[in-house]
């Protein structure tokens, strides 16, 4: 993120509008072509977004038209504000579930009132977008590691499939949770729907087989519309199949201003787990289509930018959206040019909307569950991902294994938390435990080399690299490691060498324990050198007020060698170094 300042009265003249509203400035020098590329992308965009929002709007809880609210909501406000070119906010999977989990309980039923509770809840996450670069909510997400992603997404895949097989074969899933709710349904198949299942499982085939083959049309839509057109000519709305119904109407601002306080006071939890989860998928979006020649890209103005497609989407009735990395790049590789291409989107999403209303109520809601199970669930479980860490990483494969399992059981807040909860406790452990490692010179002439502890020689010079900050919780563990090694050297040992590259940090319980060390090796006659120590580190070192200052004299060298040498010198001087060498042959 780029940092912010007080404009200059300089640029305070150089200002425009193009300034606030960046499509703008994408539009100058604006061709024919340049449209034809960006009507391209928003029909492409469109064709795949009207199926997916009608089945997220469905996953939230909410009537699947939301979706579709969202998507317009989103899309004008997110392209207006925006400086990126291709960058895409939709309905997102994961939000829509989430938003589930929040508004489900409070709601106890009312689906206006869930309609309201969700758009107070989108309302709140965009406020909290918008702050995210005062609350640093960027770095916290830094915290979500791609193994915790990876988990989280193949968690998320698990309550969608949970929650959607119910829907598929028309029964319905009782339960609180994923597992519950799939141990329902698994164990009550003798009350499905059968023409309700042959309906949504005739759709997963179609959709797996059209997968298989690059058809003009999207394979969604394809079914979809293949469904509005069985279920008029069937009747399948009459033979007990649910359908959409109707598509226009939902919770517009008034909804939302009959929520109590209590009631968002409630929603605050779930709207910061939401936001940050937002500005990951939207961060990662930017990342994987951002132009290598273009200047940076402030995540500052974006998060504001995800923050009002947020409000935006929640004042129409909708929910929570987020930045789609697949959709971005769709965009890209059509070759849109402006964000200008969102706004065709809007067009193509409103009239079907407003003249499909109708038509979209024939839709069985069997077949939108079928799109989530056969394309959403699949994408969002990655099995390579998942292999490739198993077989490098074991214990981030773990973790992910971890987050995933977390996210069924506990549901996907509060698995993602508990994860990033994890992942801080797994970083902390490999500081607490750093890495470490143990050099000797045993001959002027040869380069200091690793040894083994447990075959230590005796040696005049021991070098030793702690690869990690020295802080409360490790310090202990690093002094007792050099007191064991220098032990076994003794009595030849006359100078330790601190290889302190990678200790960027020193606390004040690392300084303390480090002056104490100084002067218990100056009592068994070794002197505490230091080598390649950064300068905040040596700065803190010699000032360091413990033990007297014990620490403000010690010698520090650029190198590893040039310490050495000035070891080896100072034993030359004193004859030490040519009667170690004559004690440990005749030994």
């Amino acid at each position: 993120m780029t940092d912010g300042g007080g404009p200059s009265r300089a640029g305070a003249d150089r200002f425009s509008l193009a300034d606030a509203v960046p499509l703008i400035g994408q539009l100058r020098g604006y061709s024919k072509r340049a449209l034809g590329r960006d009507a391209v992308a928003g029909l492409s965009i469109a064709a795949t977004l009207v199926p997916q929002a009608l089945a997220y709007g469905q996953v939230a809880g909410l009537t699947p038209a939301a979706g579709l609210y969202t998507a317009v909501g989103a899309a004008l406000a997110f392209s207006l504000v925006t400086s990126t070119r291709v960058v895409v906010v939709v309905p997102s999977s994961t939000l829509a579930i989430m938003t589930f989990a929040a508004v489900h309980g409070p709601a106890a039923g009312d689906p206006r009132k869930a309609a309201a509770l969700a758009g107070c809840l989108a309302v709140l996450v965009g406020l909290l977008c918008v702050a995210s670069p005062l609350l640093r909510m960027q770095r916290i997400s830094d915290l979500l590691s791609e193994p915790v992603m990876l988990g989280y997404l193949a968690g998320s895949a698990v309550v969608i499939f949970a929650g959607q097989l119910g829907v598929l074969i028309g029964v319905p899933a009782k339960g609180e949770g994923a597992l519950p709710k799939l141990w329902y349904v698994l164990t009550h198949m003798g009350q499905a729907h059968v023409v309700t299942a042959m309906v949504g499982l005739g759709a997963v085939a179609a959709l797996l087989l059209l997968r298989r083959y690059r058809t003009p049309v999207p394979a969604s839509l394809m079914v979809v519309v293949a469904a509005i057109v069985a279920s008029a000519v069937f009747g399948l709305g009459e033979r007990g199949v649910a359908v959409v119904g109707a598509v226009i109407g939902g919770a517009l601002l008034p909804g939302i201003t009959g929520v109590t306080g209590a009631e968002v006071w409630g929603l605050l939890p779930a709207a910061s787990g939401m936001a940050l989860i937002a500005i990951v998928e939207t961060v990662s979006a930017i990342r994987a289509t951002a132009d290598p020649g273009a200047g940076r890209v402030s995540l500052g103005r974006e998060s504001v930018a995800l923050g009002a497609a947020s409000v935006a989407s929640g004042v129409l009735g909708g929910f929570a959206p987020s930045g789609s990395t697949s959709k971005s790049q769709s965009a890209r590789s059509a070759g849109a040019h402006s964000q200008l291409f969102q706004m065709g989107t809007v067009v193509v999403v409103l009239f079907a909307l407003l003249s499909g209303g109708p038509i979209f109520a024939l839709l069985p809601l069997t077949v939108l569950a079928a799109t989530l199970l056969a394309l959403t669930v699949p994408r969002l479980i990655d099995v390579p991902g998942f292999l490739r860490l198993w077989r490098g990483w074991r214990g981030e494969a773990v973790l992910a294994l971890l987050t995933a399992t977390c996210v069924v059981v506990f549901g996907v807040l509060y698995g993602v938390l508990i994860a990033v909860l994890l992942a801080a406790g797994q970083m902390l452990r490999r500081t607490a435990y750093p890495h470490d490692s143990v050099l000797a010179v045993t001959n002027p002439d040869e380069p200091a080399r690793e040894v083994d502890e447990h075959q230590l020689p005796r040696t005049d010079v021991l070098i030793y690299r702690v690869d990690a900050p020295l802080f409360f919780a490790n310090i202990g563990r690093v002094t007792d490691r050099i007191r064991t090694l220098t032990a076994t050297c003794q009595p030849d040992l006359r100078y330790l060498i601190l290889d302190a590259e990678a200790v960027f940090y020193l606390d004040a319980s690392a300084a303390d324990n480090l002056a104490e060390l100084t002067l218990d090796l100056h009592g068994r006659g070794c002197e505490l050198l230091l080598a390649r120590v950064r300068t905040p580190v040596l700065a803190t070192l010699q000032a360091n007020p413990y033990r007297d200052g014990a620490t403000r004299d010690l010698r520090a060298f650029p190198s590893v060698r040039q310490a050495y040498a000035y070891a080896h010198k100072q034993l030359e001087l004193r004859g030490e170094a040519g009667e170690n060498k004559t004690q440990r042959s005749e030994e």
